[in-house]
């Protein structure tokens, strides 16, 4: 398991090296809470980015909705695809939970998908990779929900925003109450001329909306309270299926907070009542790939498989309370997901989703299984 997680870790710096000169310009879905390595999300989460990170809940939510940016970033478009010597089956697709998509292929478009996600606590990876699935091991339980809005600038570049609410409860400590998470804005750039096969360059920020410091408890911590850069790539193909067609991604994604940020009692960060200090989360990701296999035109079976890390994070401070002098430093965190979903899509540009994120290992992280349901069009 550590060996992936460096893995992880070399794959995610290649691409900030590949991709960093753009950062002067998504560097957080639920998946990865309570832990360093929670995140959504763009999934996602972008679904997005159907998401998972650095600090207590709100990184969590920052990756899972990390974890959901990405998987809310999938339209349902036919158009735009690359001429073959031998032409594919006509498939509509919607996308599959987690994955992202490339820019819209057309200027003016306008892409919508509002998603609604549980998060069902699993019990919790320790850091040898063990599951831990006592009472009370996988954090509390959670709603989401979240509404991808992509417009085509260009033929080759779109904006892309995700806000996102999300309300928790249980495991002994007291409800969220419904709160607005840190908010992804994020630029596509499609370098190829076609929709399918395409790759496609994401640039953007998470802007700090959620709250995230001087909290009434810990589960209200929604938030970073810091800036954090979005980059990643994206490629996709389309290949025969028998008698259809299915549809290949790959990708890979940085969130990067480019600072640190005062807290003050309790925080998203851990921090108790009477802490007074700094936190610094550390950069957090995912890449992957799925494949949407055709069952019939409109029919499509989507599966997932993916990995979603957090480097570590820190805090420095003073809690007046204790009187103690408070410097921790949190591990990497990392887990393995698997994705499955059902597609029905009753026109080439209006589809919907259901299915199902399923942590199946890990490391130094809480595990939540996270049943997803998505309705998506194109204008």
């Amino acid at each position: 398991m550590k060996t992936s997680v460096r893995y992880a870790a070399l794959l995610s710096s290649l691409f900030a090296g590949t991709f960093g000169a753009c950062a002067d310009v998504h560097a957080a879905e639920t998946a990865v809470a309570a832990s360093n390595g929670n995140g959504a999300g763009d999934s996602s989460a972008q679904k997005t980015g159907k998401a998972t990170q650095p600090a207590s809940a709100a990184a969590g939510t920052a990756v899972a909705a990390s974890s959901h940016e990405a998987a809310a970033q999938k339209p349902v478009v036919s158009i735009a695809e690359k001429p073959a010597s031998k032409p594919l089956p006509e498939q509509w697709y919607t996308g599959s939970l987690y994955s992202p998509s490339p820019a819209l292929p057309v200027p003016g478009m306008i892409a919508v998908e509002p998603y609604v996600a549980a998060g069902l606590p699993a019990g919790a990876f320790d850091s040898n990779g063990h599951l831990n699935t006592r009472k009370g091991a996988g954090g509390q339980h959670s709603i989401s929900q979240f509404s991808l809005a992509k417009y085509g600038i260009t033929n080759h570049l779109s904006i892309y925003l995700l806000p996102t609410y999300s309300y928790s409860w249980g495991n002994h400590t007291k409800h969220s109450g419904l709160k607005f998470n840190d908010l992804p804005v994020e630029f596509q750039y499609r370098l190829t001329p076609h929709y399918t096969p395409s790759i496609t360059l994401y640039f953007g920020v998470n802007t700090p909306t959620g709250d995230y410091k001087n909290l009434s408890n810990a589960s209200e911590g929604v938030g970073q309270g810091v800036w954090a850069l979005r980059y990643g790539v994206h490629s996709q193909f389309a290949l025969p299926f028998f008698d259809h067609a299915m549809r290949v991604r790959l990708w890979a994604q940085v969130r990067h907070p480019v600072a640190s940020t005062k807290l003050r009692n309790i925080t998203s960060y851990g921090t108790e009542k009477g802490f007074t200090g700094r936190g610094h989360a550390g950069p957090y990701g995912n890449e992957g790939g799925s494949v949407e296999l055709g069952i019939t035109k409109k029919w499509v079976f989507a599966l997932d498989l993916y990995h979603t890390w957090a480097t570590s994070s820190s805090v420095n401070g003073y809690n007046v309370y204790s009187k103690k002098y408070i410097n921790s430093r949190t591990g990497w965190s990392g887990a393995f997901n698997v994705g499955p979903g059902i597609e029905y899509n009753w026109t080439s540009s209006v589809g919907g989703i259901v299915g199902v994120i399923l942590p199946v290992a890990g490391h130094n992280t809480s595990r939540s299984i996270s049943p997803e349901a998505a309705v998506f069009a194109v204008f």
